[in-house]
């Protein structure tokens, strides 16, 4: 499984859970209804003994919390306006009451809150099938203090930078046409030999380290070695969000096959010499 995005902020930043993209929480703010990538209500369900039946959701692995929640930032005060288990329709007001004193006349005064919460703004500049860990042009963060809103700070991440395509089929096909076909056995059996190779870009993001993960012996290993240090001299670009460069890793199987070899070998295409 790929790295876990570290965002930690006061115990609010997102509720990560598995490996799949999280379905965020909405703050609407001015007639605009914005993606929170917090769960400021998990600071109300810690104290409680358990989790009520209402929020267990459809069991969907986008949304492990069970629920999505819709917040109002409203002269400075964070309220909680609605709540739907995933796959559900919205918890009834009647329910709500027996959980929290209703403001007027229904929405709920969000006093537990306290901490930092993560709205993002903007466009996708890079997609994360974890948690939330995709980057938007924007994070703005917002302080809180029993549900007043305290302060405020915005991250410009517009200068994030990948190469979209190195995880793609693209460069798993740069890395079969790299490997010296001429040096690898003729495969017999149905049992294709694998090596599985990781790919860990540095901060700046003009240098890249491969790491053998798993490998299938000579002389598989350093063929596959010798492909992926070929195709890693490229830029790869680097994020920073938050202020802080995310450390991202890639790991790539490669299968030694007679058909890889017949698809590869042959043709390689211009710019891949």
């Amino acid at each position: 499984m790929i790295r876990l995005l570290c965002l930690l902020l006061l115990g609010l930043l997102p509720y990560v859970a598995g490996a799949t993209a999280q379905t965020p929480d909405w703050l609407v703010y001015h007639g605009d209804t914005l993606r929170l990538y917090s769960n400021p209500l998990e600071q109300w369900l810690k104290r409680l003994p358990q989790r009520p039946a209402e929020l267990r959701g459809d069991g969907s692995t986008a949304c492990w919390r069970g629920y999505e929640a819709t917040w109002q930032l409203d002269n400075d005060r964070l309220y909680l306006v609605a709540v739907r288990p995933c796959g559900g329709q919205p918890i009834s007001v009647a329910v709500l009451r027996q959980w929290f004193p209703l403001d007027d006349p229904h929405r709920i005064s969000a006093t537990w809150v306290t901490g930092e919460l993560d709205v993002v703004l903007g466009n996708l500049l890079h997609y994360e099938h974890l948690g939330s860990g995709s980057i938007y042009e924007k994070d703005w963060l917002l302080t809180f203090a029993e549900g007043k809103l305290v302060g405020e700070r915005t991250f410009n991440n517009s200068g994030c930078n990948t190469r979209s395509f190195s995880r793609g089929e693209d460069f798993t096909k740069q890395l079969y046409y790299a490997l010296n076909w001429s040096r690898v056995p003729v495969q017999a059996g149905t049992e294709a030999k694998q090596v599985f190779i990781e790919f860990r870009p540095d901060s700046t993001g003009h240098r890249c380290r491969v790491v053998l993960r798993k490998g299938s012996g000579s002389p598989y290993d350093s063929l596959a070695m010798a492909a992926a240090r070929q195709v890693a001299r490229q830029e790869w670009g680097a994020c920073y969000r938050l202020g802080r460069w995310q450390p991202w890793t890639w790991t790539v199987p490669l299968r030694f096959t007679e058909d890889n070899r017949r698809r590869y070998a042959v043709t390689r295409p211009r710019g891949n010499r």
